[in-house]
């Protein structure tokens, strides 16, 4: 779920992509419903690796309250070979259910690259996207090392989160989707995708079967000065360029917890809610809620006499956000992510499932 720069959508453009693959996925698509009822998708929420006590913690200090689960992530090597993260891998064993019982768990594959010395990292490496899709034989040994990984810990589905993706390489990607929708429905595991609110993965359709998620934030962020992760507004384009290409029924939304600390008019850092607060009661700092998005906006001046703007989320900026996306046509909601968020959060989400 990494960083990247909005776009202005466009018009949909045609893609070719192979017949006999998109045959396939739509005689696949209805198998997912055996696995995973309408309601499985209802609500969902990823725990990211680098944050593993605090999002398991919040997991289970709410049993039932997430149809489903995205453990985040796996990563590739130096030879394209994608694996678990080791924290990860440590705590589920050879089983994700002894964790997560019998909450559906997803396997979320992220196009970062880290070397074995632990030296390298390249994150949403768009030339490794290429090389994984480029051909069929591609294609196929990558769909069989994807699914090998699920099935070694006994994962229900697999999530692509492949990011910056080159607009070259997306037909070549979309073909790589429907293949793998075609293999995952045939091993009984569910998929979905994660995609970009950018204008060259929003104007062409996609392959039927996955369920999309859209990542509804990064509006404002390291790319930019400060201001709200999300807007009505900015939901509500997403909204439309989903509706226009035939997508918005299979597309969960995803709202992001926590905000930035902007440094002058560029420089951020990413805070979690509970950071925010935090960083707030130490400088003293007193926020107002912005209206129309419904972000807490604070401003204080650090000990080297720097001036600071911080945007952070609650529950009450998730639950405005949420209202203005249903009313956008969006049904099914995600949130990136568990890990030092306040019980208002919690409020909010609980109020969903009544």
């Amino acid at each position: 779920m990494g960083r990247h720069k909005l776009h202005v959508l466009g018009r949909p453009r045609a893609v070719r992509q192979g017949i006999t693959l998109l045959a396939a996925a739509l005689a696949c698509a209805f198998v997912l419903l055996s696995f995973f009822p309408a309601r499985a998708w209802a609500l969902t929420a990823w725990i990211a690796d680098w944050d593993l006590a605090r999002g398991l913690a919040e997991f289970r200090s709410h049993p039932g309250l997430f149809d489903s689960i995205r453990v985040f992530s796996a990563n590739f090597d130096e030879k394209d070979r994608p694996s678990l993260a080791p924290d990860w891998a440590r705590i589920l064993g050879r089983d994700a259910s002894g964790v997560f019982g019998a909450t559906p768990v997803f396997l979320t594959v992220v196009n970062d690259v880290v070397a074995a010395s632990g030296k390298g990292l390249k994150l949403k490496d768009p030339p490794l996207v290429s090389r994984l899709t480029a051909t069929p034989e591609a294609r196929a040994r990558h769909i069989d090392a994807l699914v090998e990984l699920a099935k070694r810990h006994h994962f229900q589905g697999i999530e692509i989160d492949y990011e910056n993706v080159a607009e070259a390489d997306w037909p070549n990607f979309l073909t790589f989707v429907a293949a793998l929708q075609a293999r995952t429905a045939s091993e009984g595991l569910a998929l979905a995708v994660l995609l970009q609110p950018q204008r060259r993965y929003l104007a062409t359709p996609l392959p039927p079967g996955p369920q999309y998620v859209l990542m509804g934030y990064n509006l404002f962020g390291f790319h930019s000065g400060p201001g709200p992760k999300a807007t009505p507004e900015f939901l509500a384009a997403q909204a439309a360029a989903l509706r226009a290409i035939g997508a918005l029924g299979a597309t969960t939304l995803a709202l992001a917890t926590g905000g930035f600390d902007w440094t002058g008019s560029q420089k951020a850092s990413q805070l979690t809610e509970s950071e925010a607060r935090t960083l707030l009661a130490k400088t003293r700092a007193t926020p107002t809620r912005s209206p129309g998005n419904g972000y807490l906006v604070s401003h204080y001046r650090d000990d080297a006499g720097k001036d600071h703007e911080v945007w952070h989320a609650d529950g009450q900026t998730m639950d405005l956000l949420w209202q203005a996306a249903q009313a956008a046509g969006f049904s099914k909601l995600a949130i990136w992510r568990l890990g030092g968020n306040s019980p208002s959060l919690f409020t909010f989400l609980s109020g969903l499932k009544r």
